[in-house]
């Protein structure tokens, strides 16, 4: 057997790895590509909407499906005053009032008040 290449030339882990990732966005995109083309397949045998679609194909679909079932906080959601002085200071949704910048006290008002917690 002959060496056709000099070892020097031959492709690294490292080449090989970059050839064949993608992003975790891409991957993702994949993967719901591929679930909806799923889902397609299944409608044309079945009557049902997404949920039937998911408890009839647990194995063949993979989806991890969690069920909430008493709820909680939504943190986000909620307004801190920190939060929205900084906001107002980098002018996130912010509005001009004949010109001028919006009181802070209007800004607050504006985005629901401040929370107490």
């Amino acid at each position: 057997m002959t060496i056709s290449k000099p070892i020097e030339k031959a492709p690294t882990v490292n080449d090989s790895l970059k050839v064949a990732s993608e992003t975790a966005a891409e991957e993702a995109e994949m993967e719901l590509q591929q679930l909806l083309e799923q889902f397609d397949e299944w409608q044309k045998n079945n009557s049902g909407g997404w949920k039937d679609f998911l408890k009839s194909n647990k194995d063949e679909t993979k989806v991890k499906r969690i069920t909430l079932k008493s709820g909680g906080s939504v943190d986000y959601l909620e307004n801190k005053y920190a939060q929205l002085i900084d906001d107002y200071l980098a002018n996130i949704r912010t509005i001009d009032i004949d010109g001028k910048k919006e009181s802070l006290t209007d800004y607050i008002k504006r985005m629901g008040g401040v929370s107490d917690e």
